[in-house]
């Protein structure tokens, strides 16, 4: 006698975010791997469930692999009928439909449940992303705009298509929004777990800039990667995420971002949104000088040499409004390694942190302009601990980790 099928979703995660992803009949239907891998990069469980048509774009078994799980087409299993989907309901966080056709959204909002989707969206109870891909006639139908409506009512997040050419040769409004448009909208779909679950956390990262003239500027080395790797880990733990960074970094569209450029500039932006957090994760690198006068247009080298007048910036981390020990300040000392403990530790009693993080500039590997880094971590309650050198995505993981205890307790 044959085995019994083992059970469709039964070895979903207890751990990672469950994301059922619904993929329909359209020729974006192509764009169903990238966005599995990209949700699989953010550490969530994907499970992909495919209408017949949409198996006819993109491969169930293209998406079984990049998944490691099985994707569904079919309710049938075998010669008796699954009803897995009911389980997996049960289990999974949100689903996610990329593309919905516009077939798609009417019947879920119709509650019609005819395939393997929109039977499962019949029985999914949690959150709902829908990522609409027509012909921009059929977008702007008042068919397809109720379907949205309904949905919308429902609690479902749209995210909208954008515009361009589209598979039929028109140019309009249809094409399925950019991957990393509906992860971003996903993951804040997301319920938040983790120890950081219900925290607001607001990190800066990255370089500020002085206005030498209208072209020139002084800055410093720091990328900014220490900084959206806080932003990053924050996020996965479960916080809700704000970051402030520098003008010239680059940031992923998945991580909530507002642009700095003047110490000046970020110290009002820090003023503002501190007291509105629980936790301020300064690793800004703050220039120290910035010019008295910053000149109009352009300087010209053929005028001769060039003698700059430098003033002090202000001390930011000291300008933070705090209020009975809210929000729990961290900030990052960077000093030679010789001198990296007494630095870091005289910075945390002299700014009034909670926390320094001390990272060494003249080891190899380590500092600015790298993608790894070690650090040194002192708390006023007596928390102390080195870490290792390691990329600093591990490293700001292994931080927020260490320093979740003391985090919360200031929730």
């Amino acid at each position: 006698m044959a085995a019994p099928e083992p059970p469709l979703w039964g070895n979903v995660s207890t751990v990672k975010p469950v994301v059922v992803l619904g993929v329909s009949g359209g020729i974006a239907a192509f764009r169903a791997g990238e966005l599995a891998r990209a949700l699989i990069k953010e550490h969530c469980e994907v499970f992909p469930i495919l209408t017949r048509n949409a198996a006819r774009f993109v491969s169930p078994l293209t998406l079984s692999i990049l998944t490691r799980n099985p994707a569904q087409v079919s309710l049938w299993r075998g010669t008796g009928a699954a009803v897995d989907h009911i389980e997996l309901a049960r289990r999974a966080d949100l689903l996610l439909v990329a593309p919905a056709t516009a077939n798609v959204l009417a019947k879920m909002a119709a509650g019609v449940a005819d395939d393997a989707l929109t039977t499962y969206a019949l029985a999914h109870r949690r959150r709902l992303v829908v990522a609409p891909a027509m012909n921009t006639f059929m977008w702007r139908h008042e068919a397809t705009q109720q379907a949205l409506h309904t949905l919308a009512g429902r609690g479902a997040v749209v995210v909208p298509p954008g515009e361009g050419e589209l598979a039929c040769g028109e140019v309009g409004e249809g094409r399925l929004a950019a991957v990393e448009t509906i992860l971003a909208a996903t993951l804040d779909a997301l319920p938040r777990s983790g120890p950081l679950a219900g925290l607001s956390v607001l990190i800066t990262a990255g370089a500020t800039r002085e206005p030498v003239d209208g072209v020139r500027v002084l800055t410093n080395r720091s990328s900014g990667r220490m900084g959206l790797a806080l932003a990053v880990a924050a996020r996965r733990l479960g916080a809700q995420v704000r970051l402030l960074a520098g003008r010239a970094m680059t940031v992923p569209d998945t991580v909530v971002c507002e642009r700095f450029d003047t110490a000046a500039d970020l110290g009002a932006k820090l003023a503002a949104a501190a007291g509105e957090v629980d936790c301020v994760l300064h690793a800004a690198a703050v220039a120290d000088f910035r010019p008295v006068h910053a000149a109009a247009g352009k300087l010209d080298r053929r005028a001769g040499g060039l003698l700059l007048e430098l003033e002090p910036v202000q001390d930011l981390a000291s300008g933070i409004p705090r209020r009975r020990g809210r929000p729990y300040l961290v900030i990052f000392a960077a000093n030679s390694a010789h001198e990296l403990p007494d630095k870091a530790l005289a910075k945390l009693h002299e700014k009034g942190a909670d926390a320094v993080v001390g990272n060494p500039i003249d080891e190899p590997g380590a500092g600015m302009e790298t993608s790894t880094n070690r650090a040194l971590l002192f708390s006023r309650r007596g928390l102390e601990r080195a870490f290792g050198l390691q990329d600093k995505e591990s490293l700001a993981m292994e931080l927020l980790l260490t320093l979740a205890p003391e985090l919360v307790s200031r929730r």
